[in-house]
């Protein structure tokens, strides 16, 4: 094989454009991309859920030395990642270690743009049973308990079902979730571009 020429060595060169841009600039860009991947609250008349779904991440979590990895909503607030868990693996694995990565990417396309976000932070769990009100209170702002509220009625509807009490029905339902505070440490977002090549910045949170 030949050597590689100058030109085509720059052409590569180009190719992975590393920290480009100022903290504030990056900071702005992942907040930007969270905003428009994130899921949030919706409203439909169609049955079932209405919640206005985003692009789904990947959790990955680890407990003694085994990593798994979740696909699942996430609900962006700033920088801060939000996620509903039932029961499961993640949950326990997060309570023994805390500490978490999130990928968040659109459908790879090399004819178009493409980006994506790489974070690894730690995770905390917040549960009715912790704190009733700021567990129901992050769920109106996900948009979780009007959305769990209008499913419930169409099932009782659909039953022929009547509750008296509808409100702790509802409570009932929620309360076996956890909620998932992700607060990032490290955010990597690259941006594919299939022309300009690949842009790769990194956020890192300050020391407090």
């Amino acid at each position: 094989m030949g050597s590689t020429s100058d030109t085509e060595k720059n052409i590569l060169s180009r190719q992975i454009q590393k920290n480009t841009k100022t903290k504030e600039e990056i900071e702005q860009d992942i907040r930007a991309f969270l905003n428009e991947a994130s899921s949030g609250p919706g409203t439909s008349n169609k049955p079932g859920c209405p919640l206005k779904h985003g692009l789904a991440c990947v959790l990955a979590t680890v407990h003694n030395g085994i990593p798994r990895a979740t696909p699942i909503d996430f609900f962006a607030d700033g920088l801060t990642i939000w996620c509903a868990g039932e029961p499961g693996l993640k949950i326990r694995n997060i309570r023994s270690n805390p500490k978490v990565a999130v990928g968040i990417y659109h459908p790879m396309d090399h004819s178009r743009l493409n980006r994506s976000l790489q974070i690894s932070g730690t995770a905390t769990l917040l549960s009715y049973g912790d704190d009733p009100d700021a567990f129901i209170e992050r769920l109106k702002i996900m948009g979780i308990y009007d959305a769990a509220a209008k499913i419930i009625k169409e099932m009782y509807t659909a039953q022929g079902k009547q509750c008296d009490n509808f409100e702790q029905e509802l409570i009932n339902h929620l309360r076996r979730f956890n909620l998932i505070k992700i607060e990032p440490e490290e955010i990597t977002m690259l941006r594919i571009h299939p022309t300009e090549g690949t842009e790769k910045n990194v956020w890192k949170r300050e020391e407090r």
